[in-house]
């Protein structure tokens, strides 16, 4: 018997894997638009700590251990120090191990990639459309490019993004169990790479919290799980119940002498758009219900005035929100953004072309020490053992570069306490007895503009071995 099939049956339909395909092919330009600023990021490294970073991990990785004492400076030689991103420190020498800086660069620069598609994912998740999620973020992308350089807050964006999901999937009653254990083990390895994984319980008690409000006891129960979760992921590191002690410590000895941690400036447009953004977005998802974005904007958004370095989790975490209502927005704002498509569509394609050209010369120069603020000749002069007096930028390029000498100072403000970093600072501008404030030093390495280096100048003691627009060496005669 044979049997007998109709045309339109028999005719295989292109149009659901044609429209499938032209959907990816959206969103992989969506995710593409961001390139540009990730490769201008990725051509100049300007954070001291990924030098030092390096060293730590390379150490870790040699001696099988998370270093427990600082021997890398000379002033505070000895003295116990605590790494809050040892596994990051890792991840970065495994890459400075298999392409020298070039594939740190590179591997810092991946996992920006990796944070741009998680956003993507959730704006997609949210109902929003390919070229709305890849506007918003390329608008997005000049408020965040400052902080996506090869620190472990790179390691913190991407997690915040993925515990959103995952918290979401509780709200939205997928798996919950499920869930709940995936943000135990996100957390154990995010505290892992970073001790500012804590932030993980008390977006997830808010979020708790938020549904509660809501109304939604069930989701809010399991939330308050992976908040318990959370904080026994926390507990998984090597220093167990000491993250929590450090976290503070941290906070304490840096409010005062690091940018990052003061209170948002609000005499900044940068800051103040990015509130902006918060708070609309903010709003938005309090009106569409959305409990666990609503919970963990209104956490990044208190944390922000506390402390700017959290102004990039509310840029990340409030771009899907608007893309989500960009893409479905009330009719007179869609019929104003119809009648200027062309317009748009001209500036963006513009916008786009600058910003290749602005990045493509860093392709040239992939994971190079920043030229303005790194004296590169000076420090390979350095006389081997040294005793160096520098500055907290220059000493952890000091550590990377050269191994063998000591430094006074770096990026690890914690390490040293207020009394050694007001005495440095105090030595650094020229004031005081210098007699006191250099004992033990054999070298000094400063930029010319600092007082110190005008007195050293007129100094019989000092005399200038190299001379660089970034840094003067003097070296004890």
């Amino acid at each position: 018997m044979t049997a007998t099939v109709s045309p339109e049956v028999a005719a295989p339909s292109h149009d659901g894997t044609e429209g499938a395909a032209l959907d990816r092919t959206a969103w992989l330009f969506a995710w593409l638009a961001v390139l540009p600023v990730v490769i201008f990021r990725a051509g100049i490294l300007s954070e001291a700590d990924t030098f030092w970073q390096i060293r730590v991990g390379l150490v870790t990785i040699a001696q099988r251990a998370v270093p427990a004492v600082d021997t890398f400076t000379w002033t505070v030689h000895g003295r116990p120090y605590f790494l809050n991103s040892w596994g990051f420190n890792v991840l970065l020498a495994v890459g400075y191990k298999l392409g020298g800086l070039p594939g740190v660069a590179v591997l810092c620069a991946l996992i920006t990639l990796g944070i741009v598609a998680l956003a993507l994912t959730l704006a997609r998740s949210l109902g929003a459309s390919a070229a709305a999620a890849g506007v918003a973020l390329f608008l997005a992308a000049p408020f965040v490019a400052g902080w996506l350089s090869a620190r472990p807050q790179l390691v913190d964006y991407a997690a915040v993004l993925i515990l959103a999901m995952l918290l979401r999937a509780i709200e939205l009653k997928r798996g919950r169990w499920g869930a709940v254990a995936l943000v135990g083990l996100l957390t154990e390895t995010w505290v892992n790479l970073h001790a500012v994984a804590l932030v993980a319980v008390a977006v997830a008690a808010t979020s708790a919290a938020v549904l509660l409000l809501f109304r939604r006891r069930a989701p809010s129960r399991y939330a308050a799980a992976a908040a318990l979760a959370a904080a026994g992921g926390c507990l998984l590191n090597p220093y167990g119940v000491g993250v929590l002690h450090q976290a503070g410590q941290v906070h304490a000895d840096s409010m005062q002498y690091i940018s990052e941690w003061l209170p948002v400036d609000w005499a900044s447009p940068t800051q103040d758009l990015t509130l902006a953004a918060g708070v609309a977005a903010l709003i938005i998802a309090w009106h569409r219900r959305e409990a666990v974005l609503t919970a963990m904007l209104a956490v990044g958004l208190a944390g922000s005035l506390e402390a700017v370095r959290f102004l990039p989790f509310v840029v990340f975490l409030a771009t899907p929100v608007l893309a989500a209502f960009a893409s479905n927005p009330p009719e007179p704002i869609r019929r104003y953004l119809t009648s200027r498509n062309v317009m748009f569509r001209r500036c963006g394609a513009l916008g786009l072309v600058a910003l290749i050209a602005i990045a493509s010369p860093s392709l040239t120069h992939i994971g190079r020490p920043a030229p303005g603020i790194y004296p590169v000749a000076a420090v390979a002069r350095i006389p081997r053992g040294c005793h160096l007096f520098t500055t907290d930028l220059i000493g952890g390029y000091v550590i990377l570069a050269r191994p063998d000498v000591q430094v006074s100072l770096d990026g690890r403000n914690n390490l040293y306490g207020p009394k050694l970093l007001l005495a440095e600072e105090r030595a650094l501008h020229g004031e005081g007895n210098l007699s006191g404030g250099l004992a033990g030093a054999g070298c000094v390495l400063v930029p010319p503009k600092y007082g110190l280096a005008g007195r050293l100048r007129h100094d019989a003691q000092w005399q200038a071995q190299v001379a660089e627009p970034t840094g003067i060496l003097y070296i004890r005669r």
